[in-house]
């Protein structure tokens, strides 16, 4: 019998991730939750997918429950941006986790993230969102249920985002802090799930362990050089002042990152192959935004 693996987040960046790297393997019986089963990506992947159950759920109430029932494994995660003001990511993650204790599944994947708060020493106290997703951590330790944490690294996705043409038809990529300074990348649309496929395949190895998912250490001037190289397109690494972030607790994050590595160097060497910005650059086959008329 298959085992039966419920992805939380399955239409997003992490979980549709697992859900691709899950759903074409026979072994497993990918479960995909949804806030609406009708959606365009819904329909979408479902027609690619056909192997793949889709319900609904919402983490705030206790739909949840009915997802995970008969379960062996579940994925969860949280998403900040779907978090409201009174920091409910914590309480998002806490609910799910109860919903499996509850409903005694085998093996739990719980994405998360560091505490800035420890890694530096006191100095970093607004990234809210670190702080939210670590506490998740906390209290899925805590149960009686098999875990593993995997926590990402800065998505290669978001520097393609941050792309402007500039008046001399030049490429500029836009980067908070130092363009020099080398962080931790991942390409979340595929390292990502490879990743937590491997650590599901491998359950009883990855038990109580946390896995920084991270396809290597790359400076922003390398990146886009990377970029330059594949596409022959001239561009440029540009640092933006920390102001210039959308709200107060990404600018401290985006402080933190430039000033603290993350994973303090606490990385598990992993059997799988992952992207560098060359190979990330041919797969996704961007080539700037459209230009204006």
């Amino acid at each position: 019998m298959a085992t039966i693996v419920v992805v939380f987040g399955a239409t997003g960046h992490q979980g549709g991730s697992v859900l691709r790297a899950l759903a074409t393997d026979s072994l497993y019986h990918v479960r995909a939750v949804t806030r609406s089963t009708t959606s365009e990506k819904v329909l979408e992947l479902a027609l690619k997918y056909p192997q793949v159950e889709w319900v609904e759920a919402n983490v705030d109430d206790s739909s949840i429950d009915k997802a995970v029932s008969g379960a062996h494994v579940v994925f969860g995660m949280t998403q900040y941006f779907a978090a409201s003001a009174n920091r409910s990511e914590a309480k998002q993650g806490q609910r799910i986790i109860d919903a499996c204790v509850s409903a005694r599944v085998e093996f739990v994947v719980f994405s998360t993230l560091p505490s800035a708060l420890q890694v530096s020493h006191g100095e970093c106290t607004s990234v809210t969102h670190f702080e939210d997703k670590h506490e998740i951590q906390q209290y899925l330790a805590q149960q009686s249920v098999k875990w593993a944490i995997v926590q990402s690294a800065v998505y290669f996705q978001n520097v393609a985002a941050s792309a402007r043409w500039d008046d001399n038809g030049k490429l500029a990529f836009g980067f908070f802090g130092d363009t020099l300074r080398k962080l931790p990348y991942i390409d979340v649309n595929h390292d990502f799930g490879t990743i937590v496929k491997h650590i599901i395949d491998n359950r009883a190895k990855y038990t109580h362990a946390v896995v920084p998912a991270v396809s290597g250490y790359y400076s922003p001037q390398e990146i886009v050089e990377a970029f330059t190289r594949v596409t022959k397109i001239r561009a440029s690494a540009v640092g933006v002042p920390f102001e210039f972030a959308p709200d107060a607790n990404l600018r401290s994050m985006f402080e933190f990152l430039d000033k603290y590595d993350m994973f303090e160097g606490n990385l598990v060497k992993l059997p799988v192959e992952v992207a560098t910005p060359e190979m990330y650059w041919e797969q996704c086959r961007f080539h700037g935004p459209p230009k204006k008329l």
